[in-house]
């Protein structure tokens, strides 16, 4: 009997770090790297020196058609050249906006072109727009995508030639109706020569870069993209059709234009966007490394990709990030196909197990609706709460983002007790449930969801598809296998997919509350539905002791 508990505090603890060990892996990708310092070699980006370019660029409030932002101009100019590089101002007079009490004026456009080895065309273009709003100085928005810019074509030129051109696209005018990627894509002769585009915004803060939206009709771009790996969290989910087709910045623009193309924005707190905060000061330099780390890449890939392949097409492709591994995507058919043999594999395992015994389908239904009842209520009372705390903050009435001053730490504190909750009360249910048959109940939900996504919107369906795959592993473990030696490690090796899919999305919503904490305890609470076996048998709900009472409990009734 000894052995037995000791055994099973063994399996508990060891499966408790390696769910840690594995949820660490997994939020990598949404963390920001180390920033490389300034004395890096001269074919490296360093943040270092990006930095200095930024002090610069965001020393001032910029905005268009002001002395200010003619000397960010100016700067640019004179950077490129100093680099020995062919720079063009296209200028757009009579430019109007309805913004900012009805602004007219020229709209200015720096183009610096990296020459390749070949000849024609197509090109790639990198851009980023260089103004300011009149109020802050933009260093988040969007001096650090400027500034990475500049130490991107520095570390082009250092190292070797590459086969196409490069252009740097520093668009003005963004914050005012996006009218200078309006005037390149609508007016310049160089975009018929694009064969593919990468758009960078910023946020204040320190938060990950991430490749936000790509176009549609992605299929090449992605899997170049899976080729390349460039070091930034992406995944399908976030490339809605509010994303893809009206984005509020200029890659809204070039999409909208059918360029293929993709976004990469850092996430960050909204309370200094627009604001005299947004600094250099409340930059991270983590940030500006993760800019430059994946714009260099990119340029280095596609720079030496023979862009006369580049195509578009009807097919969008399902994607995410795998630490160690890189972007990993297929075709949406193949989504919806893994949605259906995840439900059919549940529902037949859900009968093996009634067969032997295992489960009861009145506590399975009993576990469904319990999940439910948790999932609501949670979801309902953290909307309250943030309600809440938006509306005793002092600045409510100028908040113009779901998030305020302080916000990462009030979300990590959400999730924090979100999670304890969940976990007490998926305990103390199993009680009167089961806990094989409240496992069960919530891969029930997570059924219907998976096959909702894949049918109807594939590119999100990651975030419920491979949490229940997983979960459905995880379920055959406890039902059939919980006695054998290697459950304890089974079960943690399929806990990968639900961490690796959803522990850095739930990094970033603690970074950027874009849509509020429910949506992000929504999240949490899909994680840890699909990880109930696991954090039943760390909480003591399936040891081996407790599995013989209850089974021996069924047999007598």
């Amino acid at each position: 009997m000894k052995r037995t508990v000791a055994a099973s505090w063994v399996a508990r603890l060891g499966l408790t770090v390696a769910l840690v060990a594995i949820a660490w892996v997994a939020a990598l990708p949404a963390i920001p790297p180390d920033p490389v310092p300034a004395g890096a070699p001269q074919n490296a980006f360093s943040a270092g020196r990006a930095l200095e370019e930024l002090r610069v660029v965001a020393r001032a409030p910029h905005p268009a058609g002001s002395p200010a932002q003619a000397r960010v101009r100016q700067y640019i100019l004179a950077r490129a050249k100093a680099l020995g590089l062919p720079t063009e101002v296209q200028r757009r007079r009579g430019a109007e906006s309805s913004m900012w009490g009805g602004w007219s004026g020229t709209v200015e456009n720096v183009i610096v072109r990296v020459p390749g080895t070949r000849s024609s065309a197509p090109d790639v273009l990198i851009t980023a727009h260089y103004d300011s709003v009149p109020v802050g100085p933009g260093a988040g928005d969007d001096g650090v995508s400027v500034a990475a810019m500049l130490e991107t074509m520095r570390a082009l030129k250092a190292g070797p030639p590459l086969k196409n051109d490069m252009v740097f696209l520093f668009t003005d005018g963004e914050e005012l109706g996006l009218l200078g990627a309006k005037a390149f894509v609508k007016q310049h002769p160089e975009m018929r020569d694009i064969g593919v585009a990468f758009a960078f915004e910023g946020w204040p803060s320190s938060g990950p870069t991430e490749m936000r939206a790509t176009s549609v009709g992605d299929a090449w771009l992605v899997r170049q993209l899976a080729a390349t790996s460039p070091p930034v969290w992406a995944n399908s989910e976030t490339n809605s059709d509010d994303e893809r087709l009206y984005h509020g910045s200029d890659f809204g623009v070039f999409a909208g234009y059918g360029l293929l193309s993709a976004e990469f924005e850092n996430s960050g707190s909204a309370t200094l966007q627009h604001h005299p905060g947004d600094t250099v000061e409340a930059i991270g330099p983590g940030i500006v490394q993760d800019h430059g780390d994946t714009m260099l890449t990119l340029a280095r890939y596609f720079g030496n990709l023979d862009l006369g392949k580049v195509h578009t097409s009807s097919e969008d492709l399902v994607f995410f990030t795998v630490p160690g591994v890189g972007l990993v995507a297929y075709p949406t058919w193949l989504a919806s196909l893994l949605a259906v043999v995840a439900a059919i594999l549940f529902v037949a395992e859900t009968v093996a197990a009634r067969r032997r015994s295992r489960l009861s389908l009145i506590r399975l239904t009993w576990g469904t609706l319990a999940f439910l009842a948790v999932f609501v209520v949670g979801c309902v009372l953290t909307w309250g709460v943030w309600e809440l705390l938006l509306s005793l903050h002092p600045h409510a009435k100028e908040l113009t983002y779901p998030d305020f001053e302080g916000s990462t730490l009030a979300m990590a504190a959400i999730f924090a007790v979100a999670a304890a909750v969940f976990v007490a009360a998926s305990h103390t249910l199993s009680r009167w449930i089961g806990a094989v048959e409240l496992a069960a109940g919530a891969l029930v939900w997570l059924v219907v969801l998976a096959l909702t996504l894949a049918l109807f919107v594939p590119l999100g369906s990651t975030i419920a598809l491979w949490p229940l795959l997983g979960g459905v592993a995880a379920l055959a473990v406890i039902a059939f296998f919980l006695r054998r030696t290697w459950a304890a490690a089974l079960l943690a090796l399929v806990s990968a997919p639900a961490l690796v899919l959803l522990v850095p999305l739930l990094v970033l919503q603690v970074h950027q509350p874009d849509d509020g904490a429910a949506v992000g305890v929504a999240l949490l609470l899909i994680l840890l539905g699909g990880l109930l076996p696991q954090l039943l048998l760390i909480t003591g709900r399936l040891a081996p002791e407790v599995r013989d009472h209850s089974e021996r409990a069924e047999t007598t009734s």
